[in-house]
């Protein structure tokens, strides 16, 4: 149990960041029971807990609205190397030598002796992927960027750069937007793109009644989120790389 008012350890910064990302601003308080969870376990007071997540904030370069700023080195430290190598936060180390005794893989993912190290893998990514999600749908309110839609079921944390391409992006949560299903597929194809100033660029190969169906139920421009705004460069890619201008 930590003392009271003792400095916050790197293990600590770590887990509170963690939760910072998948809180929405309106959520940082000491009342939350997310919150409370975490300063129980922590030996640290809810409000303590919710005044660093909000200090967390203020290191955040993409955001309208400014934290308390008096963060200290080590947080600057644990937010950097968080953000710059984030998959080797989220899968436990010491799991990276031994079987998930908890996972069954399927049949496809049997390889004989390899059978650890590639359910390993498939669950590391698994478990990568789905915090990246609640990153990106808690940053734009679980709502889609360009329809509004609200129903989780229908959301996707769509990869801006092909989730494929680069293994250093997979995880950034700069490198997504919630998107719908149906305009998460035709980002995803190439088939709309976001302009610099975002907003929705439709590519001529689609066909007119798709294309009439889509502008239908969509926003001009983007809808941005509280915080990781999506990266210009990331942007730019998908429009010069990835979508389709004809």
């Amino acid at each position: 149990m930590a003392i009271r008012g003792a400095a916050w350890s790197r293990d600590e910064l770590v887990a509170a960041l963690k939760l910072y990302c998948l809180t929405p601003f309106g959520r940082i308080h000491s009342r939350n029971p997310a919150i409370v969870a975490l300063a129980k376990e922590l030996g640290r007071t809810p409000s303590s807990v919710a005044l660093k997540m909000t200090n967390f904030a203020s290191l955040d370069p993409t955001i309208d609205r400014a934290g308390m700023g008096n963060y200290s080195r080590l947080d600057k430290i644990v937010w950097d190397d968080f953000f710059g190598n984030m998959e080797s936060y989220l899968v436990p180390q010491e799991r990276a030598t031994a079987p998930l005794a908890a996972y069954e893989a399927p049949t496809e993912f049997r390889f004989g002796e390899r059978a650890g190290l590639d359910v390993l893998r498939l669950t590391k990514t698994r478990v990568n992927q789905s915090f990246f999600r609640s990153m990106v749908l808690t940053s734009y309110d679980n709502k889609c960027a360009l329809t509004g839609i609200e129903a989780p079921e229908l959301l996707v944390a769509s990869h801006i750069r092909p989730w494929a391409l680069d293994h250093a992006t997979r995880t950034n949560p700069r490198n997504g937007i919630c998107l719908n299903t149906l305009h998460d597929r035709a980002f995803d194809e190439g088939l709309i793109t976001l302009e610099e100033d975002t907003s929705v660029r439709y590519s001529p190969l689609l066909p007119a009644i798709a294309l009439e169906a889509l502008k239908s139920i969509s926003d001009t421009k983007l809808r941005l989120p509280s915080r990781f705004l999506p990266d210009s460069e990331f942007l730019n890619y998908h429009r010069t790389e990835v979508f389709k201008a004809g």
